[in-house]
């Protein structure tokens, strides 16, 4: 199966798409609860180091944290809308 034929695949199904990008946003939302450096560390991205420095590293998790548990909320909603 090449990768052309997933994407096909991915395309005729989409709640195959909305399964993979919840369970995506699942592991990067428990990285952030869990303090992983890999999901918490916002050097290499600029907007992320200016939103720290702004609002503070806690308040800039929590703001993470709240943006993806309304990002699985919308893409549960998604799947169970789709036909």
């Amino acid at each position: 199966m090449n990768i052309d034929e997933v994407f096909n695949h991915i395309k005729n199904n989409p709640k195959l798409a909305y399964i993979i990008v919840g369970f995506v946003f699942t592991l990067i939302l428990i990285g952030y609860i869990k303090r992983w450096k890999w999901a918490t560390d916002p050097m290499g991205n600029r907007k992320s180091i200016v939103l720290v420095e702004w609002v503070g590293y806690e308040n800039y998790r929590k703001i993470i944290i709240v943006i993806l548990i309304l990002g699985i909320v919308a893409i549960s909603s998604l799947y169970l809308l789709s036909t």
